[in-house]
């Protein structure tokens, strides 16, 4: 018996294997890239005036998500953090800890659907957060209340407008988000602001010293598996206030 050896045919069936092996390790193994996040201005190390409104711009580039030049970014995701320092010294050293993980509750906050209607410290379509803070004290029942709200959606608790259901959520999520919001949005040295641009009050900035802004994104995950992967983008900057 004579075995015919086609050299050509075995190439081409070796190639397409090894290609294979190829795309399913590359699949295997890729993955998310963190997006890049600049603060354009104001610019860091600059002196500014207690007591006087400050611009702010923020630029974001994610390889699946996209570029805020270009509008391709969700401004509602982008958030700005305000932290202020009498000491100067101690504003370097938190600035130098590098990336963060946000608290467990604003972690949900900032990757569900809530800044469609609410802000931290200014009334949108809901009340703000600093609005709900100074209305409900952190008992554990009020606590469960607004737990229940959120997560079957309520209506005619702030005017008319009517707060969606939240299936999406599960019983522990809701209730870190509430727990944060009605004990740590509040606090007297530490500002949100949410989008790619804006203006801080004069009344965030009243005190020499210094001040840390964060300004973060995160991003969608790989666009094989949205959702998942999902990786955090940062940047900070020190300013110091006379």
């Amino acid at each position: 018996m004579t075995i015919v050896y086609n050299s050509k045919r075995y190439f081409s069936w070796l190639t397409s294997i090894l290609l294979i092996l190829s795309f399913s390790a590359f699949t295997i193994f890729e993955e998310n890239q963190a997006p890049v996040v600049k603060l354009l201005k104001p610019q860091a190390n600059t002196e500014i005036n207690s007591g006087a409104p400050m611009a702010y711009e923020i630029s974001i580039t994610d390889k699946e998500d996209g570029n805020s030049k270009f509008d391709e970014i969700n401004v509602k995701e982008v958030l700005l953090q305000l932290r202020y320092f009498k000491d100067k010294s101690k504003a370097s050293a938190f600035a130098a800890k590098g990336m963060q993980s946000d608290e467990p509750g604003l972690a949900v906050i900032r990757t569900s659907n809530c800044f469609n209607c609410h802000n931290f410290n200014s009334k949108a379509m809901g009340p703000s957060f600093d609005e709900v803070q100074k209305k409900y004290p952190a008992t554990t029942a009020i606590m469960d209340t607004l737990t229940k709200r959120i997560s079957a959606g309520s209506t005619r608790k702030w005017g008319q407008e009517k707060m969606p259901s939240h299936p999406e959520l599960t019983v522990q999520q809701i209730k870190s988000m509430v727990t944060w919001i009605l004990k740590n949005s509040n606090k007297p040295d530490v500002n949100y602001f949410i989008g790619l641009n804006g203006l801080i009050p004069a009344a965030y900035l009243r005190s020499p010293g210094a001040y840390v802004l964060t300004a973060s994104y995160i991003d969608h995950g790989l666009k094989t598996e949205p959702g998942k992967q999902r990786l955090k983008g940062q940047d900070v900057i020190v300013l110091n206030a006379k």
